[in-house]
């Protein structure tokens, strides 16, 4: 089925085996590659539209309450729990909406209109699920490699690379530039002793 709005993953990764937590939390902190995640997943180039994110419980909880929800996106929370708290740090311009379902969650964002693009943000039994079942368009990928090879995960998310494929960074810098996310390098980013790269990947 056709929508009218492009799906998304957006995740940082640990290269080779693609692992992205450990104990339900991210096992890095990368500042820059934050600033990278907020403002993707908010510009859009329509100013009458607004993005979406998409999450589940846990990623939900997983977010330091005074940032919940996240500002200036509409986001949706994947549970059958329906008393989600979400007064904390919660600004009159932003919203949460609840779903049991990323099919009923998609068929809440088409009713809503003015939407232009749908980010999937965590954890990894959502990306996951999105990949095998074709739901996805793009993936956001954020290469994280060690310097001293120590990082451990628990979780990883399995991209098929018979499926997906690299795009030139040519793409994703024209991508970036459309949407106004402006002045970030997108190989060879290096905080503490991990160094990262922003790729794009579509499917073949």
């Amino acid at each position: 089925m056709s929508r009218p709005f492009k799906v998304n993953i957006i995740v940082a990764a640990l290269i080779p085996g693609h692992g992205i937590g450990l104990k339900g939390k991210l096992p890095w902190s990368l500042k820059n590659e934050m600033k990278y995640f907020r403002l993707l997943t908010t510009n859009t180039i329509s100013p009458t539209s607004k993005n979406v994110v998409i999450m589940g419980r846990n990623t939900w909880e997983s977010i330091p309450s005074r940032f919940r929800p996240l500002q200036n996106r509409l986001n949706i929370v994947l549970t059958r729990n329906a008393n989600i708290s979400v007064e904390n740090g919660a600004a009159v311009d932003d919203s949460v909406l609840v779903a049991d379902s990323l099919k009923n969650g998609l068929d809440i964002i088409e009713k809503t209109g003015n939407i232009e693009e749908v980010f999937l943000i965590g954890g990894a039994d959502l990306y996951n699920q999105c990949l095998a079942s074709g739901l996805v368009d793009r993936i956001f990928l954020t290469e994280v490699k060690s310097l001293n090879g120590q990082i451990e995960t628990d979780v990883s998310i399995k991209i098929d690379p018979s499926q997906w494929i690299k795009q030139e960074s040519q793409v994703l810098e024209k991508y970036l530039q459309d949407h106004g996310v402006n002045g970030f390098q997108l190989d060879g980013n290096k905080e503490g002793e991990l160094v990262y790269d922003f790729t794009l990947l579509e499917r073949r």
